[in-house]
C-alpha cells in the first residue's frame, strides 16, 4: 500500500510511489530526500500519521540541537526510507508536552503515527541509523 504524504512547500496530498524518486504532483517540490520539514502543534498529527518518521523536538536556544541539525539535514539527504520533521518547542508547546519532550534534542521515531522509539541528546550519526533500523 502506498503512504500519503503532505508536500512541506503547498500542502496537497500526495500518494508515494513504491519505488524512485517522488515529487509533488501540483509544486513538484521533492517528497523525500532533500530537508526535512517543519510540523506544527496544527499539523503534527496529520502530517506523521502515514509511514515513517524521524521528529527532531528543538529549540533555537539550544546549543545542542544546533550541533545535530547538519546531522538531521544530511539524513534528510541521504534516506528515502524514512522522513525527516523539526518541531520546534517553544513555538509548538501543545505538542512539546503531550511527547514530554524535557530534553532536547529529542528525537522520536514514528511510525504510521505510533511513536516507536526515542534517541535524547547529540548523538552521532551512527546512533540515529541504529535507531531507525531498531525502531522503524
Amino acid at each position: 500500500m502506498s503512504d500519503i504524504v503532505r508536500c512541506p512547500s503547498c500542502g496537497q496530498a500526495n500518494r508515494l510511489p513504491a519505488s524512485g524518486k517522488a515529487v509533488c504532483g501540483k509544486c513538484k517540490t521533492p517528497l523525500t530526500g532533500g530537508h526535512p520539514i517543519d510540523v506544527t502543534d496544527a499539523n503534527f498529527a496529520e502530517t506523521i500519521g502515514n509511514g515513517s518518521f524521524v521528529v527532531d523536538f528543538w529549540a533555537a536556544w539550544c546549543g545542542p540541537c544546533r550541533m545535530i541539525a547538519p546531522v538531521i539535514e544530511e539524513l534528510a539527504a541521504s534516506r528515502t526510507d524514512v522522513r525527516f520533521a523539526k518541531l520546534n518547542v517553544d513555538q509548538n508547546p501543545r505538542t512539546a508536552s503531550a511527547y514530554r519532550a524535557m530534553s532536547i534534542p529529542l528525537l522520536v521515531l514514528f511510525k504510521d503515527g505510533v511513536e516507536k522509539g526515542r534517541v535524547v541528546g547529540a548523538v552521532p550519526r551512527n546512533k540515529i541509523e541504529a535507531a531507525i533500523r531498531q525502531y522503524l
